[in-house]
């Protein structure tokens, strides 16, 4: 399968119909975008999100979050990507 990158200012990562559905991925579904190297790894939001609901009462879960919550707003593109 060949993949055609285009750049967009958009929230949003298109994917073919073909791996969405190998990928178990449906239309809005909600994704974390992780690069790795020259790898780009794809992780399901639904599933960290869980343990929201599990650790709603951790102020050490909280603290973490707002910690990473600061390091993906301060995250610049690279220009060469």
């Amino acid at each position: 399968m060949t993949i055609v990158v285009k750049s967009t200012d958009e929230d949003a990562i298109s994917l073919p119909a073909g791996l969405m559905a190998v990928l178990n991925l449906r239309e809005g579904d909600a994704i974390k975008a992780i690069v790795d190297g020259q790898t780009l790894r794809l992780a399901r939001l639904d599933k960290f999100l869980a343990l929201r609901g599990i650790l709603a009462d951790d102020e050490a879960f909280d603290r973490a979050l707002a910690s990473i919550d600061r390091a993906w707003k301060s995250w610049t593109i690279p220009i060469s990507a």
